[in-house]
């Protein structure tokens, strides 16, 4: 990983905060093609959509439900991109200060990015169901050759 790296050693920086810069830097990662989602991305992404479908609420307990079930592996394909947004997900739902102050719009940015991975974009921005377009210029991770 490039910039997506967010060593908490002498940060003052809150889990939101945190939050916030991980998902703006993998934002520019899939949005540059450095990061392509694979397959076991892009199905964990959908997994926490869908599960969060009727309140939009990325909680602590369907992040951590997400994790395992992306098993180890989760840790090592792409990186473990998608791993260290999700664990830092769950940090912010399960901070002692939540809902603290920015809590919501982080959530909805990591959403937002979640979309992304799972669905891909079309070229209005917006997704097209279950049919996945990665970005231009995408390079496929983690044995995914096809792109999609």
């Amino acid at each position: 990983m490039s910039d997506t790296s967010l060593a908490r050693s002498g940060q003052d920086a809150s889990v939101t905060e945190l939050l916030v810069k991980l998902t703006a830097a993998l934002a520019r990662e899939l949005a540059a093609g450095a990061w392509c989602p694979g397959p076991l991305e892009r199905s964990l992404a959908r997994r926490l959509l869908t599960a969060s479908a009727g309140d939009h609420e990325l909680t602590a307990d369907r992040v951590r439900e997400v994790i395992r079930e992306g098993a180890v592996a989760v840790f090592y394909v792409g990186e473990g991109r998608l791993a260290a947004l999700l664990g830092q997900l769950a940090a912010v739902a399960e901070a002692p200060e939540a809902p603290e102050a920015g809590a919501t719009d982080a959530g909805a940015g990591a959403r937002s990015l979640l979309e992304r991975i799972a669905y891909g974009e079309n070229e209005e921005g917006g997704h097209d169901g279950d049919l996945y377009r990665p970005p231009a210029g995408c390079r496929p991770t983690d044995g995914d050759r096809s792109g999609t």
